[in-house]
């Protein structure tokens, strides 16, 4: 017999009055969290990532407001205690953001730039590099969604360094009720409910430990098949389309979110550290705000923006938002930061925010990358703090003022821009081309061969103290003019010139001669396109370098 709509409701509204107060139990507890964080401040933190799948801002709290929203306690009440990030980019597939979270790169680093993929085992993963930093002293396990391994391999996550694993292989399961487990490399059929023996398996696992831990989590919830979970996981009245099953789906991330942490025993929990983040924005069939074909698998902020929440041990900001640039990749060198390693400022292309979560001073991103290959339109895209341009392989380029239209509506590129939005479009599309061709000099990581954080090496301009000796200070060079739109002059009133040397801002060689023995001379820089230049002049003495602004 079917329950009657009055009595279902009212059975899902008591399981919304009891989730709200088990919220409110988890807001004492996670306040606990900066007090214990003091207390303990010498012991090695327990680090829990909780990656939920195809999930944007447009359906998560705390990002946009209006329409029917998810109900989640738990969530709101790590936010309460700790910090929502308002700017993070995820690749736009599923795939791509959880190798580049594995590697600590960017896909045009491993080749995994669409679904499916493979991260091949030469690129080291979190798991083996949080091994070396520590010299063993985490405790390690995936639970959840893979999918980094193509053809799928149920030895792939072990060959990763991986203490223990337990989840799905593939993208996603074709039943919630009936699915594919692979558990330390065999592979039996589940019949239990996915999310529900997700988490029963952290549970078990964190129990189990008596060092420190790091548990990769990834639910496959609320990606497809959209259904309606259990009903003691949700709150939401009506479930009667797809767009409310996905929204049930989300509320059961919440509801066993708290089950686990629940679990825990309260000085495990207190030592707990927890990154909670989307892997790509929301699906096109349940994309909220955002417009038609901006979703998931695009480059758009509805396919790449996601949410992310840091909350627990060690976490000081209380209730705060932060603005600065992250990239789902910087999770890895956060991580290793976090466990005690020793990081030039991050590792590959990731960039450790730990000091953002003490409100500590240090280094964040000036730009934001994400790519895609896989899908109609394919490109890359690049973003400062205002700006964002897009660039797809079809030759076509989009560019859109984030600050002022921050759903992507209007294309700054379908009129002529202003003489501002020219450079930073050039200095966005250098930026690009040069993360992708090789290591950017502009990160503030010291990667590829850089002598130096962003200095030195092939790509970046030489490194260079601060001082110079009194010989070189004393030298006077004329530079005219300064701008200039084609010819440069330098003249040396007492020294010769030896060798003059021409570096872009991101530290690629455009212009190297030699073998000078003079007091003047003239540069053509007309073939060089407008951009700030860096000039190395090679004295006797030593060298001195300049900038020089190109029009």
């Amino acid at each position: 017999m079917k329950t009657p709509p009055n009595a279902r409701y009212a059975l899902q509204n008591d399981a919304m009055r009891i989730s709200f107060q088990r919220s409110y139990a988890l807001l004492m507890i996670c306040l606990c969290f900066l007090q214990v964080a003091k207390l303990s401040a010498q012991d090695k933190p327990n680090i829990l990532l909780v990656i939920a799948d195809d999930l944007g801002v447009d359906v998560s709290n705390g990002y946009h407001t209006g329409g029917l929203m998810p109900t989640t306690p738990t969530l709101d009440s790590l936010r309460s205690v700790g910090i929502t990030f308002e700017n993070v980019f995820a690749n736009p597939k599923c795939t791509p953001t959880r190798a580049s979270i594995m590697s600590g790169k960017f896909g045009v680093k491993t080749g995994v730039t669409a679904t499916p993929g493979n991260l091949d085992l030469e690129h080291t993963s979190i798991f083996k590099a949080l091994a070396t930093q520590t010299n063993d002293e985490y405790a390690d396990a995936v639970i959840g969604k893979w999918h980094i391994s193509s053809p799928a391999d149920p030895n792939h996550p072990l060959e990763h360094d991986i203490d223990y694993y337990m989840g799905m292989l593939s993208s996603s399961v074709a039943d919630y009720y009936a699915w594919q487990k692979t558990e330390n490399g065999a592979t039996t059929t589940e019949t239990n409910y996915a999310t529900t023996v997700l988490t029963d398996a952290a549970i078990n696992w964190v129990n189990d430990q008596t060092q420190p831990w790091f548990l990769w989590f990834a639910h496959v919830a609320p990606h497809s098949p959209f259904h309606v979970p259990p009903s003691h996981m949700y709150s939401i009245n009506a479930t009667g389309t797809t767009y409310r099953k996905y929204i049930a789906m989300i509320e059961s991330i919440d509801f066993e979110l708290n089950r686990l942490l629940y679990s825990m025993p309260e000085a495990v929990r207190n030592n707990t550290i927890i990154i909670y983040i989307g892997d790509n924005g929301t699906p096109g069939q349940v994309l909220q705000d955002y417009p038609m074909g901006h979703g998931k698998s695009t480059l758009y902020q509805g396919g790449i923006r996601v949410p992310m929440i840091v909350a627990g041990a060690g976490v000081t900001r209380m209730g705060e938002r932060e603005a600065a640039l992250v990239n789902v990749n910087d999770i890895h060198a956060t991580i290793l930061d976090l466990a005690g390693g020793e990081l030039p400022g991050g590792v590959f292309n990731s960039l450790s925010f730990a000091h953002l979560l003490k409100g500590e001073s240090g280094d964040t991103r000036k730009y934001n990358y994400a790519e895609i290959t896989g899908e109609n339109k394919n490109g890359w895209t690049m973003r400062e703090e205002r700006y964002k341009l897009i660039k797809f392989t079809d030759g076509t380029e989009e560019m859109y003022d984030l600050l002022l239209d921050s759903l992507e509506i209007v294309n700054l590129l379908a009129n002529p821009l202003t003489a501002e939005q020219l450079t930073i479009k050039a200095d966005l599309e250098a930026e690009g081309v040069q993360t992708r061709d090789a290591w950017s000099c502009r990160d503030f990581i010291k990667n590829g061969d850089e002598e130096g954080i962003d200095c030195g090496g092939t790509y970046c301009a030489p490194c260079q103290t601060t001082g110079l000796t009194s010989a070189i200070a004393d030298i006077s060079v004329e530079i005219h003019p300064n701008p200039t739109a084609d010819f440069l002059t330098l003249s040396s009133a007492s020294e010769k010139l030896q060798a003059v040397t021409i570096y872009s801002v991101l530290g690629t060689r455009l212009l190297q001669i030699t073998e000078l023995n003079q007091q003047e001379l003239k540069i053509d820089l007309s073939e060089l396109a407008p951009q700030t230049l860096l000039l190395e002049m090679q004295f006797p003495q030593g060298k001195k370098t300049v900038k020089v602004l190109k029009e």
